[in-house]
Parts: structure tokens; C-alpha cells; sequence
């Protein structure tokens, strides 16, 4: 089972860096009563993987034991499989922590513009605050899709390695009578 945990290793990466379909939301944003409304929300295809920091790619390591098998992967990942819902929606309406929002538009080196001139502007932490506020209201509003990036690579790794399970299990059924 070793050898199939390994092949489900593999893939479960190349999923992840593979490009897929996706949708990318840009919104203008309107003041209304006591909160904000999107106004003029333009919804695209874009094609584009699903590795933001890399740190899931790398913490993905094969395990099996007896007949079992699979991969562990960090936390970051179930956030990944289960997205965010938007406002509204179950207990949806969540937006990232400021922390770790601060933490990952640093390491993407994503800085301020001006949304008049889309021109950068000074990345000093007022407007980092306000840039995270913005992305975050998106988030909140709009929610962020789920990514089941297990699934394929299961399909594919139970296709390939159902005779060996078959047998494996077969043998554990043998041996415990």
C-alpha cells in the first residue's frame, strides 16, 4: 500500500499545481445604510493553479498503514477542500484573519493601487489595512469556492492499484480467519 500512497502523493501535487477553471470576481463597492453593496460585479473564467504560499504542495507526504492508505497534508488544505461561504449562506460571512492576511500579501508581494488611476501607491501600513480590509469585504461577500483536490487523485490512485487492494485484501481476509 506503500506504493499506492505514494502515486496518490503525486498526484494530489500535480493537481494542485495544475492550472484549472476558476472564477475571478471584481466588484465596485457602494456605501449603503450600515454596510457596503457591490455594484457592477463582473464574474470571469480564469485558468490559474491553486498554490498561493507553496506550503501545501510541500506538506503533502504519503501514509499508509495495513490496508490503509492516503496523504497528510497541513491545515491550509482542509480550508482549501471546504472554501469559505459568502455572506448569508449557512454560517457563512467570514473573512481571513487579519494576520494571515497581512502574512500573505507580503509573501505574494501584492501592494496598493489607486482604483482611480490603477497606479501603485505607498506601501506603508495604512494603506496595507485598507487593502486588506477590501480583499477580506470581497471574501465576506462573495466567499471563496472550494477546491476538492483529493478526489482525482483518489479515482486515479483506486483505477490503477485495484488489483493490489483486491488482493491485499484478500490475503488480511485469509490470514484473519
Amino acid at each position: 500500500m506503500a506504493e499506492a500512497a505514494d502515486f496518490m502523493a503525486k498526484a494530489v501535487r500535480l493537481t494542485l499545481e495544475a492550472k484549472h477553471p476558476r472564477v475571478a470576481i471584481r466588484a465596485s463597492w457602494k456605501k449603503t445604510g450600515g454596510g457596503w453593496q457591490p455594484v457592477n460585479v463582473v464574474r470571469q473564467k480564469v485558468r490559474a493553479n491553486y498554490i498561493a504560499s507553496g506550503t501545501l504542495v510541500k506538506s503533502i507526504q504519503p501514509f499508509s498503514k495495513g490496508l490503509e492508505f492516503g496523504v497528510e497534508y497541513a491545515q491550509t488544505g482542509e480550508f482549501l477542500r471546504q472554501g469559505r461561504q459568502p455572506f448569508g449562506k449557512n454560517k457563512g460571512g467570514k473573512g481571513i484573519p487579519v494576520s494571515n492576511m497581512r502574512e500573505w500579501t507580503q509573501m505574494r508581494r501584492i501592494r496598493p493601487r489607486d482604483l482611480s488611476n490603477n497606479q501603485f501607491i505607498s506601501n506603508n501600513e495604512k494603506n496595507r489595512k485598507a487593502m486588506s480590509f477590501m480583499m477580506n469585504r470581497k471574501i465576506k461577500y462573495f466567499g471563496i469556492e472550494p477546491f476538492d483536490f483529493l478526489k482525482m487523485p483518489r479515482v486515479y490512485t483506486l483505477d490503477k492499484y485495484r488489483s493490489k487492494i483486491i488482493e491485499s485484501v484478500k490475503k488480511d481476509i485469509q490470514n484473519g480467519i
